[in-house]
């Protein structure tokens, strides 16, 4: 089977786990206008896996219903098996798993997960604080990094609002010892965590507060996000990423963070970030009270959603986003809008950006 191009796909590889004399791989996979998956192709920690039994076509009525436009939506969800004598043959414990759904048209998105990951997670309480879901919003961001952004192991990268390391968990098992990652946040004990667990194994791994103002997050932090410059010199990195961190900013604190993306990224870089963007479509949704969000209340060129908790999300202009872009030296190679408004087809739950430094 010969695969011929990457198709627009959604998916996800939920479970990873060993059961008896197998390792089990669990999840769903569906494409537009792709047809059914036929086959997959598996990688586990750089070695692709030369045996292993799938179930596909299986029931998935809550894929249908989250995703009703993607093909056989309600029957996306498969099972795996892998012998665990080869995995344990050849040491692969504590790897990353790629998994590559073939369809009859061309190859999809790549899926990733963990086999039995040694890295630990934080306590509860912080996961919770970065929206839960650690291991899951790793491997699908990861995905997301490699799949719309072309990350590759080797390169440089900044994680601007790296929380408790839930992103670079993920990145922790890709990127290789060429590489450098870098991250900042504004809550001390989340970089504490990320210096004691992820850097002690991975030591090309950087981590450093910011003294940031929020009021959410930070509210004794004495620098305002306007007027903040990112710690690193002009030119340094090749991939930035900024996962829920323009959904909790105001107008100047974003357009200046485009302007830092733009002032450390190297000629040619990109930049994956996350927005809620406001158009036509978003208004309709809105005014038929499909949306999750409403963003009915302006603060200058932001609108907020809860004027209880106005840093809860803040969603800007999708005219205005683009006009910062462009004023930063940057454009805009690729933007997946998502489902937060209750959108027939979307890829995530937040509007998607990648950017590229001109």
């Amino acid at each position: 089977m010969t695969a011929t191009k990457n198709l627009e796909t959604l998916g996800c590889l939920g479970q990873v786990t060993l059961e008896g004399d197998m390792v089990r791989l669990k999840g769903w996979s569906a494409s537009w206008g792709g047809g059914p998956v036929l086959d997959f192709r598996i990688n586990i920690g750089g070695l692709d896996v030369p045996q292993f039994r799938v179930e596909k076509g299986l029931i998935s009525q809550d894929v249908q219903q989250l995703f009703p436009s993607l093909d056989h939506a309600d029957q996306a969800r498969f099972l795996i098996y892998i012998p665990l004598t080869w995995i344990q043959q050849t040491g692969l414990l504590n790897s990353l798993v790629r998994l590559t759904p073939v369809f009859a048209s061309g190859e999809g998105d790549v899926l990733f997960g963990f086999l039995e990951p040694s890295l630990p997670v934080p306590e509860k309480s912080d996961r919770v604080g970065v929206g839960g879901s650690f291991k899951f919003v790793a491997a699908d961001f990861l995905g997301h990094f490699v799949n719309k952004a072309n990350l590759q192991p080797a390169e440089a990268v900044l994680d601007a609002g790296c929380g408790v390391g839930r992103i670079a968990y993920g990145l922790a098992y890709y990127l290789n010892s060429q590489a450098s990652y870098h991250g900042f946040d504004i809550v001390p004990h989340w970089i504490d965590w990320c210096q004691q667990v992820i850097s002690a194994t991975r030591p090309n791994f950087h981590f450093q507060c910011a003294d940031l103002y929020s009021d959410r997050y930070n509210p004794t932090g004495k620098t305002p996000a306007e007027n903040f410059v990112f710690p690193y010199p002009n030119n340094q990195f090749d991939f930035v990423l900024l996962t829920s961190v323009f959904t909790h900013l105001y107008a100047d604190a974003s357009r200046n963070y485009l302007q830092q993306i733009a002032r450390v990224l190297k000629p040619g870089g990109r930049c994956l970030c996350t927005f809620f963007l406001l158009n036509e479509e978003t208004e309709s949704l809105i005014k038929s009270g499909r949306s999750s969000r409403n963003f009915a209340y302006a603060v200058g060129e932001s609108f907020i959603d809860d004027p209880d908790n106005p840093e809860d999300a803040i969603a800007h202009p999708e005219a205005l986003v683009m006009d910062w872009i462009n004023d930063a030296g940057l454009s805009v190679q690729r933007q997946d809008y998502g489902m937060w408004c209750r959108r027939s087809r979307s890829a995530s739950y937040q509007d998607m950006l990648v950017l590229s430094k001109n």
